[in-house]
C-alpha cells in the first residue's frame, strides 16, 4: 500500500508492506522514516527544514557523484572538467545543493512502489551532459529495495547512492552494534579522505569477517567480494544488504552534531570507490552517452 500525504508542505509517500513502514519524501527523494513492528530504526529530523537545512545528508539521495572527487576535477575524453567545490578543494557527494536539496518528481508505481525522478542539466556543479535520474524505493515484507537508474546526452559521471543513517535498537551509541561484512581490503586516504590509490587488507581494526561490534570511528571505504555486503545486528533487529556496486562506505557518525551527537547513528553506503575519475585503476564511473545506468541496494529487517 502507498500512501501519498503533506510533511510540512513537501509530498511525502509511506510505502507499507505490513511488515515495514518506509516514508520518503520528494524533497531530496530522502528517506524519513524506516518502521519495523513499531520501532523506528532511522535517525530523523522533525521539520522538511531541518532536512534542507542540515549538513549530514540525514536520508537523503546523492549525486551526482556520491562520495569525494579529488581537487573537485576530472578528465574524460581528454577534457578536463572543474567541478564546484563544497568541501576544502574537494567536492563531496556531487557538490553544493546537489540532489540531496531538489525536489523530485514522484510516481507511484502499483502498490509497492514509488518512482522519483530528476532532471539535471548539463553544466550542473560542473558534470557535463544533460542527465536523467531515478530512484525507485519499493518495499515488500522486510525488504526495501532501491533501484538507481540514469541516462545522459553526454558521456559523464554516475554514481549516486543513499545516505539514511540507521540505530537499530534505539541506543544513545551505535558503537555496540554488531557488523559484519564481505569485504576484500580498504582504501587508504590522506588528506581529506582522498584516497592513496592503495588497497589495504582488512586486517586488525578493519577485519569484519566475523560478527564484531563496530568500537569505534570509521568513515571509511570497503571493497566488497559480492553482493551479499553486509550485515548490522543491535538488540532484536538485524539488517542484511546486498548491492551490486563494487564498494560501501561505513560512517558511523563520528562528525554527527545536534540534533542527534556523535555516533547516534551509522551509515553503510553502496558506492564506486571515491576518486574514482582520477584512479584509472578503480572500477569506472562513467556513464557513456545513451547507455541506461542501473544500480541497486537492499535492506532486509527482521527481529530474532
Amino acid at each position: 500500500m502507498v500512501i501519498k500525504r503533506d510533511f510540512c508542505g513537501e509530498e511525502e509517500y509511506l510505502i507499507d508492506s505490513g511488515t515495514l513502514q518506509v516514508s520518503v519524501m520528494a524533497l531530496g527523494a530522502t528517506v524519513t522514516g524506516i518502521m519495523l513492528e513499531g520501532r523506528q530504526l532511522l535517525l530523523q529530523y522533525g521539520t522538511a527544514r531541518e532536512y534542507l537545512e542540515g549538513s549530514a545528508y540525514i536520508g537523503a539521495l546523492v549525486g551526482r557523484y556520491a562520495n569525494r572527487i579529488g581537487g573537485a576535477a576530472f578528465d574524460l575524453n581528454g577534457i578536463h572538467y572543474s567541478l564546484t567545490k563544497n568541501e576544502g578543494e574537494n567536492q563531496l557527494h556531487g557538490g553544493p545543493n546537489a540532489f540531496d536539496r531538489r525536489h523530485w518528481q514522484a510516481d507511484i508505481l502499483g502498490e509497492n512502489s514509488v518512482r522519483f525522478t530528476l532532471f539535471s542539466p548539463n553544466g550542473d556543479n560542473g558534470f557535463p551532459g544533460n542527465l536523467r535520474a531515478a530512484v525507485t524505493y519499493s518495499v515488500s515484507g522486510g525488504t526495501l529495495r532501491l533501484d538507481f537508474e540514469g541516462e545522459s546526452d553526454a558521456d559523464t559521471l554516475f554514481a549516486p547512492t543513499t545516505h539514511m543513517y540507521f540505530n537499530l535498537d534505539g541506543a544513545d551509541s551505535i558503537l555496540d552494534t554488531v557488523f559484519q561484512m564481505n569485504c576484500g581490503g580498504w582504501l587508504e586516504t590522506g588528506e581529506g579522505l582522498i584516497p592513496t590509490g592503495r588497497i589495504c587488507p582488512a586486517e586488525g581494526r578493519f577485519d569484519f569477517s566475523s560478527p564484531r561490534p563496530l568500537g569505534g570511528d570509521f568513515d571509511h571505504c570497503f571493497v566488497l567480494r559480492g553482493e551479499d555486503a553486509c550485515t548490522a545486528t543491535a538488540g532484536d533487529v538485524t539488517m542484511s544488504v546486498r548491492t551490486d556496486y563494487p564498494a560501501i562506505q561505513l560512517y558511523t557518525g563520528g562528525g554527527l552534531g545536534a540534533p542527534f551527537g556523535k555516533n547516534r547513528g551509522f551509515a553503510v553506503e553502496p558506492e564506486f570507490y571515491p576518486d574514482s575519475p582520477n584512479h584509472p585503476e578503480f572500477p569506472s564511473p562513467v556513464l557513456r552517452a545513451g547507455e541506461l545506468f542501473h544500480k541497486y541496494v537492499e535492506y532486509s529487517f527482521r527481529t530474532i
